[in-house]
């Protein structure tokens, strides 16, 4: 797969949807997301990928910590992923990426999604660190 420079971390997307696409042809649908995450960890490390799983966040307000939330993946600490089995609540999940991207140094975040839909199996936002200045 070619990397596009306008993309950013386009290298490590692409290794990512390759991951993410072998999984989906060889796991039947409507597993539980546990099991697909272990499988695209595998298969993402197979690639030759840092992967770090379930990655603890907290949020802070005045430089106390008041919540925290968990990212699914974090690859070569570069880009995050929020893996879903629930095409319905896509619209939820999206805004729940925005803000973990809002909240971290992060500025690419996939959503790769599991279900049966064949639609929306996948989508990238990104939010670049001078706009979250803004």
């Amino acid at each position: 797969m070619a990397t596009d420079p306008k993309y950013l971390h386009s290298d490590i997307s692409n290794l990512i949807l390759q991951a993410f696409y072998t999984v989906r042809n060889l796991l039947p649908y409507n597993l539980t997301t546990d099991i697909y995450k272990r499988a695209l960890n595998i298969e993402m490390e197979s690639l030759g990928l840092s992967v770090y799983c379930d990655k603890t966040v907290e949020i802070k307000y005045k430089d106390k910590v008041v919540g925290s939330f968990v990212i699914d993946f974090v690859v070569n600490d570069s880009l995050i992923i929020k893996v879903i089995e629930d095409i319905a609540a896509s619209e939820q999940y999206e805004f729940d990426a925005k803000n973990q991207l809002r909240l971290t140094e992060y500025e690419v975040c996939l959503i790769l999604n599991f279900s049966a839909e064949p639609e929306h199996q996948q989508r990238r936002i990104v939010l670049t660190n001078d706009i979250k200045k803004q």
